[in-house]
């Protein structure tokens, strides 16, 4: 019988005693409040499954008896491709089932019902963030061949939109890559669907990097766990910037993590398109993501330079390091000659970006770094969005914790769960750590070649585990945790997957070595209990899942949406008309000024207060109504000249 590794033993030890010190305190106060209270009955969605398994840990540990034993030639060859790497036609229908998964998860989301009465499906209604209608400005700008629009000549005020700038030139506040991603799917009259074929598409490469790291089994399990993501679903049913980043993201991490396996300059080159792209859509995201893998292209290169020399044939010395770092570097370069063309479209200057001047202008509060509130009241100005702006908090180092923290949680909760990654998180530094050295792994032959390091797979898998640390520390200088309090750290829920299925590889072959048969049974139930209190809602144990809880909470503003356009559809009837709209100060999150870029609908939305016969005269061909968010009120005040004339 062999005996389990000293370096598992010990981080077996800990997970369970970190997953105890979490679980038996929640759920302490979870049944205390269950027997106060009998009628909310149920269970804690993170906590009680996890604490169940660990009781019934014991029998899973000692009973050597495996439950079954699979046999047969159709069982052999499928257990011969989930332990290599090789292609197979196992290999296209693991890539057809986990994209079929991730779609199957969008489209289940957009068909949910929402509302009291349940006559509203999720994927009809308007989009629910500032951000979304932002995107979508962009979009449509593109479409009509523009990169932004003039302002309105006379009344440009009127038309102040969230996360739009309007001074002088009328876009997006956002960095370009998004807005060229919607714009095709918008105009087939589908926005979304490229979000959810770049989700698909995401899973689909996260498979790839579990198998260039590990095996098929540990891709295959990485990239089901992405696509049944609850995370993953709901994002990908928002016009938001993740999709289209994570796409590019994970083309980068996989092509880059093959070059330090192959040394191929067409992996580098894909490598450098993947982040390029990823740049022009979240750049802060893409640099926080790539951080790691930069430190090792470095490293690797210098490294190359310095044995380079050794090397007999000139043209190979130069070629040794120069192509693969033009092949990274160009589509970079190409990237920043984009943003800088984006940017004086729009700023009038090539280094000054829209995201920069939204924020200088109408949100200083909202600015990155500490004391961020205390330091934009310094540039105050006259075109500030005070209410919105007053949303910030001053960011202190003991907030940058809290929030932190928030991210953390947030990400394992909605991802896969909080013990399963919890656990594995610690299992993976505890256990992996001895293969720490030797990240930078070619040697060059002396024809120019490259040579593989031995142990190359399991050395770059701390790639992954540091790219979420990155991602994590560029965003501590942030007041906000985000949407669900984990969308800034977003991208990291696929590496939390590849680090999950990582573990879950090691430990089952340490266990069945060890003949434990029944404990990768008892991991397996860990994961499929979060991943069903995730998808299910099996009342009255849990209600609602985490899937229809964040549906719930999205839906709740996009049926405030949906219920305003509703009532313009059915109460303006004199059109074209001009819709002024006094907000409701209670609440900074609804803003119902949203307009083309053209600012040629035949309704238009304003902002209110303006005095109104100015509008009549700036407007006149259009009649004027005023809408209180406040109390519902909606009511015209002025008719359109033509309309008044033939009266």
């Amino acid at each position: 019988m062999s005996q389990l590794p000293r370096r598992i033993v010990i981080a077996q030890a800990a997970a369970l005693l970190v997953a105890l010190a979490i679980v038996l305190p929640a759920e302490f106060v979870h049944w205390r409040e269950v027997l106060r209270t009998p009628d909310s009955f149920g269970i804690n969605v993170d906590t009680t499954l996890p604490m169940l398994l660990i009781v019934l840990l014991p029998y899973f540990w000692f009973v050597r008896r495996p439950f079954w034993t699979l046999e047969g030639d159709r069982w052999r060859r499928l257990q011969t491709w989930w332990n290599a790497g090789v292609e197979s036609r196992w290999s296209i229908r693991a890539t057809i089932l986990i994209a079929g998964t991730s779609l199957a998860m969008c489209y289940r989301v957009a068909v949910m019902p929402v509302g009291d009465r349940e006559q509203y499906h999720f994927g009809d209604l308007p989009p629910a963030y500032h951000d979304e209608y932002s995107y979508l400005f962009q979009a449509q700008t593109y479409l009509a061949g523009r990169l932004s629009y003039p302002s309105h000549p006379t009344a440009a005020r009127l038309f102040d939109q969230m996360h739009v700038v309007n001074e002088g030139r009328f876009a997006s506040r956002y960095f370009p890559a998004t807005g060229l991603f919607v714009a095709p799917w918008l105009w087939l009259g589908w926005p979304i669907l490229g979000h959810w074929l770049a989700g698909a598409a995401a899973a689909v490469l996260v498979f790839g990097i579990g198998r260039e790291l590990s095996s098929n089994g540990t891709g295959f399990v990485a990239g089901m766990l992405t696509a049944l993501s609850p995370g993953m679903a709901l994002f990908g049913n928002l016009v938001l910037a993740h999709h289209p980043t994570l796409l590019g993201l994970f083309l980068f991490a996989w092509s880059f993590l093959r070059w330090l396996r192959r040394g191929l300059v067409r992996d580098s080159a894909l490598a450098g398109i993947g982040l390029s792209w990823a740049m022009l859509c979240r750049p802060m995201t893409a640099a926080g993501f790539a951080l790691p893998f930069g430190v090792v292209f470095v490293a690797i290169l210098t490294r190359r330079a310095s044995e380079g020399r050794e090397l007999v044939v000139p043209r190979l010395r130069v070629g040794f390091v120069l192509r693969p770092l033009l092949a990274m570097a160009l589509p970079l370069i190409v990237g920043f000659v984009v943003l800088g063309i984006h940017n004086h479209a729009i700023t009038g200057s090539v280094t000054t970006s829209p995201y920069q001047v939204f924020n200088d202008t109408y949100t200083p509060r909202h600015v990155y770094g500490f004391n961020n509130v205390v330091r934009g009241e310094q540039h105050l100005g006259p075109r500030v969005l005070d209410h919105y702006d007053r949303w910030a908090i001053n960011l202190t180092p003991a907030l940058a914790v809290e929030n932190a923290q928030n991210r953390l949680l947030a990400s394992w909760q909605w991802t896969v769960g909080l013990v399963p990654l919890l656990a594995a998180l610690i299992v993976f530094v505890v256990g992996h750590v001895s293969n720490v050295p030797g990240l930078f792994m070619f040697r060059a032959s002396g024809d120019g070649h490259v040579e593989d390091a031995p142990h190359v797979s399991d050395q770059r898998w701390w790639l992954i585990f540091a790219s979420i640390v990155s991602l994590f520390a560029v965003h501590v200088p942030y007041w906000f945790d985000g949407i669900f309090h984990w969308h800034y750290v977003f991208e990291t829920g696929p590496l939390w997957c590849l680090l999950l299925a990582s573990v879950t590889d090691t430990l089952s072959r340490t266990w069945l070595a060890a003949e434990r048969p029944r404990m990768p049974i008892w991991w397996g139930c860990l994961i499929g209990s979060a991943v069903m209190v995730n998808l299910i809602d099996v009342a009255p144990l849990w209600y609602p899942s985490k899937l229809q809880y964040g549906v719930e909470q999205i839906a709740f503003s996009r049926l405030k949406y949906q219920a305003f356009d509703e009532l313009l559809r059915r109460e303006v009837r004199q059109r074209p008309a001009l819709v002024l709209i006094e907000a409701d100060p209670a609440d900074r999150h609804i803003d119902y000024v949203v307009n083309e870029p053209s600012l040629s609908a035949d309704v238009m939305r304003g902002r209110y207060p303006w005095p109104l016969e100015k509008i009549a005269a700036e407007f006149p061909n259009r009649s004027v109504y005023v809408f209180r968010a406040k109390t519902g009120e909606l009511r015209q005040v002025s008719r359109a000249k033509e309309s008044a004339d033939a009266k």
